[in-house]
């Protein structure tokens, strides 16, 4: 019975000796997303209620949101967890989920390195085109940022990319690239396993799709054949992708997101006036696609 008695003393000094936050994990919360820069009309849609808003400089919003830019239109989009990505126009992408720790002090997001404690963010490209730049992300404590398409996903560790996709309705074919100029990415998808990226190299692939309509609502993406190829990023897309990253460092430089405790609707955070000429690079050429698979190169 003593025994017992003093065990149970032992646990309790060791408990009361550790940090509250190692004794009880925090749960997370809904992270945040501001609309930095809007040029033209964008349209966020809340997957809950159906309900459309157009967006305006400095509006927040959660996740369970897809985010259309019209022709023309685009968005600068900051995450609570240092997360920033240019969408073009023409693009509809849905924010699925988007979790993280909560934290206490606001937070400049141009001021981040790394994120704040973890997060989870899977975001779904239907179409279009993005930039995106993403701080160090705690992968090692489980920290998860995901694009999917109807191709496959990529998932970011922390660095800079584009990714597109745009179908062409016309000829029942649609053009797939992800591109890393900064860090790496790894893709999972129609290739037979994982294959990384690292900065300075793209993947490629053409294929055959049919885009989802009303009376079919899935997309059907054929599996074979597929050209999937891998190449070396040139010096005018990567000057692209590198002007677009810097139009969005000046579109974040003054925003603040809240901390948790400032509570999660409405408006929120300070955004940058800056503005910039709307991207203006044309999408890109449907090429035709070749009966062989050309397996990635690592």
């Amino acid at each position: 019975m003593l025994n017992r008695t003093l065990l149970l003393a032992l646990v309790g000094l060791i408990v009361g000796i550790l940090p509250v936050d190692a004794q009880t994990p925090q749960s997370k919360v809904k992270g945040r997303i501001i609309a930095a820069r809007v040029q033209g009309q964008v349209n966020a849609v809340s997957k809950m209620d159906g309900q459309s808003r157009v967006l305006h400089d400095g509006d927040q919003f959660a996740d369970q949101t897809e985010v259309v830019t019209l022709k023309g239109a685009s968005v600068v989009l900051v995450f609570s967890n240092g997360a920033t990505l240019d969408l073009a126009p023409d693009s509809t992408l849905d924010v699925e989920e988007f979790e993280q720790d909560p934290f206490a002090s606001d937070i400049k997001v141009s001021s981040l390195k790394q994120e704040p404690g973890t997060s989870v963010t899977r975001l779904n490209m239907a179409k279009g085109e993005l930039v995106a730049k993403v701080v160090h992300l705690n992968v090692d404590r489980g920290s998860e940022f995901l694009v999917t398409t109807p191709v496959g996903a990529a998932g970011i560790r922390g660095t800079t990319f584009r990714i597109v996709f745009r179908p062409d309705p016309g000829t029942g074919k649609a053009y797939f690239v992800v591109t890393t100029t900064e860090g790496a990415v790894v893709f999972k998808g129609v290739t037979s396993g994982p294959v990384s990226i690292p900065a300075g190299r793209q993947v490629v692939a053409t294929f055959d799709y049919t885009a989802p309509t009303a009376t079919s609502p899935a997309s059907t993406v054929q599996s074979t054949p597929v050209t999937i190829t891998t190449s070396n990023v040139s010096a005018a897309e990567t000057s692209q992708i590198e002007a677009t990253s810097q139009s969005i460092v000046s579109a974040v430089e003054s925003t603040v997101i809240p901390s948790s405790a400032s509570g999660a609707s409405g408006n929120g955070g300070q955004a940058s006036t800056t503005t910039t000429t709307p991207s203006t690079q044309p999408a890109p050429v449907i090429q035709p696609i070749n009966p062989t698979v050309v397996s990635p190169s690592h």
